[in-house]
């Protein structure tokens, strides 16, 4: 008997939720060790790409992200592996996140910001918690999830419309409904004996979505569902009439002045227009991707939305989520309408548990950290401070030949150790363990970024990995914004790769952190009087002024941190938002650049606060002096660890931001029309390269924790066979 076939090796580039996905699917694999060896090479100290944090050690360990971090409660498929890495890292009892219900805690309290007349209002949105629990496998079949949504009307009538509007709705003008509806609403008069009769037509549309569901191939109720629109159209046009009569103007013209009927009005016609579109459009049996080639207020607006809903606060938000503007100017929105109509029926629809999941450190702390440990532990190897400079595909566009590695530093002991304890948790350091370098001295006096794509630093030496020998796979997990710099060949080489360069957009983001000494209940009570709205959990805030549209309180994280127990902030906030591109970025060569960026993402910070923080901080705010000046952002009551000496001026100089401009750090985009270029994880056309990456074709199609996940397990499937079934893969089909 001859001696076995050696293991096959496998070169994982990157670092991200993608890669460590599949280095995480291709170890799980029973006896994976007789099979593979496995080598991730990762640019500069730390694992998470645009996941990345970091703990500052100059300044208390604090929590410095790439921006805002949450998990979803439909992210099914990146639930289910934390899941699984948790249960094999195996902490104790009573340690640190000790388990995934340790890492995160449910969280529901988002307020949605609208603003009329150079005033904000608050629109305080629960979403309701339910006893499922994410990553249990289970995604709803499509037609339960519209009725869902029909139902979600439904509630939002109930609680938004007052008993004016309700008792104009119901008058028999109203719910006497017309021709053939009159006959569909007898047909489920049972149904709604115990219903709101001024909602029959929205009522019935549900009663026949369920029919549809436990008969999805009989074509009579499909045509009896294409026929309730009409129920649903007469039953939205009632509500507009009703609001209309009841402030006595056009509610278009009116809707500032009255947030909470603009609202009602706007989110049914909203409804409407999704059911309409999606019946019309036979959503259900041809799937989202038909629809990409619109942008979604386009495609809304073709299936009868009108402005308000187009211009709705809802809508804005669902844009601002997944910072969907193009060359990150929030002049031009651009989100491609299957793929924002998929995502928003997921986020809002199939959620388990929560609609959002807060981590309880950061990031790297919660997710990059456990798979750091679970992989090496068993066996992965990890090659810190290893760039990929050139992937060299074979001149017949067959395969990749070769890999060149540069080697960014010299580790003393030949293996660095990336991790240090904060407080009991594994956490990664914000800047590297220099004393771990040979380069130390250099390294620190320059004040060298290893992370950065125009540091003016040079390879200290280089590595060509060789087909057949050092590796006979290849895991691409390098985010889309660095492939030209690292694949240029391949774009040269392959007209799919040129394609999906030209037409799938990345762009840069902007992010800040603040540490405050007072706590959140002060920083959100006015200095004068009570805030209306006391806060029963810290909240997330969305559709707020650009750029830094998105804020959360995140004080659940001090304790995580190493700030003295009696004088340490009370309380810290998160801002992210998109930012716009230069016309032109800048070659490598140009070392100034991220410095220049850093600057102008400070000002811009600083200058946002002083503009907005009033509306959803108000208990930050400084009387403007004389007294009929503007009030502004008291900066006194930033935190200092430094103390009384560091002028107010100053205090924000000590708190933390980034402008996200390296290219594996922007953010990829779902623009309309961008669908098409996406590459599938086993379709590189290279035979020994896989891709992981938001940025390839997956059931999601657009930037998330899940889409790099549902990616990364493609491509160890490509690979290993495995997984065979990746939840919600091509949703809405069974």
């Amino acid at each position: 008997m001859g001696d076995p076939s050696p293991r096959r090796k496998i070169a994982i580039l990157g670092g991200g939720v993608g890669a460590m996905t599949a280095a995480f699917e291709l170890t799980s694999v029973p006896d994976w060790q007789s099979k593979y060896e496995i080598t991730v090479y990762q640019m500069g100290w730390r694992l998470g790409g645009k996941g990345a944090s970091g703990r500052n050690r100059a300044r208390h360990d604090r929590i410095e992200e790439h921006g805002l971090h949450l998990w979803f409660g439909y992210y099914e498929n990146a639930f289910n592996i934390i899941q699984r890495c948790y249960a094999e890292l195996g902490r104790l009892p009573g340690e640190p996140l000790a388990t995934w219900r340790d890492a995160f805690k449910p969280h529901s309290l988002f307020i949605l910001m609208q603003f009329h007349e150079a005033k904000w209002t608050e629109w305080r949105l629960s979403p309701p918690t339910n006893t499922q629990t994410p990553g249990d496998g289970v995604v709803p079949p499509f037609w339960e999830i519209i009725d869902k949504l029909l139902s979600l009307l439904h509630v939002h009538y109930e609680n938004e419309a007052t008993p004016a509007v309700r008792a104009l709705v119901n008058t028999p003008e109203h719910h006497d409904h017309p021709g053939f509806l009159a006959g569909l609403v007898a047909h489920v008069r049972d149904w709604l004996s115990d219903k709101a009769v001024e909602a029959a037509g929205l009522l019935t549309a549900r009663k026949l979505v369920q029919d549809v569901a436990a008969a999805p191939n009989n074509p009579a109720a499909h045509a009896a569902l294409a026929d309730a629109v009409t129920g649903l159209e007469h039953f939205a046009g009632a509500v507009r009439k009703a609001v209309e009569a009841s402030i006595g103007g056009l509610i278009d013209d009116l809707a500032g002045d009255f947030p909470f009927l603009a609202r009602l009005v706007s989110l049914i016609e909203l409804g409407l227009a999704m059911l309409r579109g999606i019946i019309a459009d036979d959503v259900a049996r041809k799937g989202f991707d038909q629809l990409d080639h619109l942008d979604l207020r386009e495609w809304l607006a073709s299936h009868g939305a009108g402005q308000l809903a187009l211009d709705s606060d809802t809508l804005r938000a669902a844009y601002e989520s997944i910072f969907a503007y193009s060359q990150g100017s929030y002049e031009l929105p651009n989100l491609a309408a299957g793929t924002g109509l998929r995502g928003l029926l997921r986020l809002s629809l199939t959620y388990k548990g929560a609609f959002a999941w807060k981590m309880q450190a950061g990031m790297g702390d919660t997710i990059f950290a456990p798979f750091y440990q679970v992989l090496k532990q068993r066996g992965v190897k990890f090659e810190f401070f290893k760039a990929v400079r050139d992937i060299v595909p074979s001149s017949d566009g067959s395969r990749i030949e070769k890999l060149v590695i540069g080697h960014q530093a010299t580790v003393i002991n030949g293996e660095y150790n990336p991790l240090y304890n904060v407080n009991g948790l594994p956490c990664w350091p914000s800047t590297p363990d220099f004393s771990q370098l040979k380069e130390k001295d250099k390294l620190e006096a320059g004040k060298i970024n290893l992370e950065s794509h125009w540091t003016p630093w040079a390879d200290v030496g280089q590595t060509t990995l060789v087909a057949d020998v050092d590796f006979h796979e290849i895991v691409l997990g390098i985010s889309l914004g660095g492939l030209p710099h690292v694949a240029p060949k391949l774009i040269d080489q392959k007209p799919d790769w040129q394609a999906m360069i030209k037409n799938v957009e990345a762009i840069q983001t902007q992010a800040f952190q603040i540490w405050t000494k007072p706590d959140a209940a002060h920083m959100r009570t006015p200095r004068h009087g009570t805030h209306d709205n006391p806060d029963a959990e810290p909240p997330v805030f969305g559709g707020f002024a650009q750029p830094h549209n998105t804020i959360a309180d995140m004080s659940h994280l001090l304790p995580r941190e190493s700030w003295p127990p009696s004088t340490g902030p009370r309380a810290v906030y998160y801002f992210c938002g998109p930012l716009s591109q230069p016309a032109v970025m800048p070659p490598r060569t140009e070392a100034e650049f991220p410095r220049i960026q850093s600057i102008k993402a400070s000002a811009r910070a600083s200058e946002w606060l002083r503009s907005n923080a009033q509306f959803v901080l108000p208990g930050s705010m400084f009387a403007g002096y004389p007294e009929s000046f503007p009030d502004t952002f008291n900066f006194s009551l930033l935190y200092d660890s430094e103390g009384p000496q560091v002028p107010a001026v100053d205090q924000f100089d000590r708190q933390f931001w980034r402008a996200n401009s390296d290219p594996t750090e922007l953010y990829v985009l779902s623009t309309k029309g961008s669908t098409k270029f996406r590459l599938r994880a086993a379709a590189s056309g290279y035979s020994n390269l896989k891709l992981a990456g938001d940025w390839t074709y997956t059931g999601l199609n657009y930037g998330c924790v899940e889409a790099a996940t549902m990616s990364g397990m493609e491509a160890a499937r490509a690979i290993c066979g495995s997984p065979t079934i990746i939840f919600g893969e091509n949703f809405p089909l069974p």
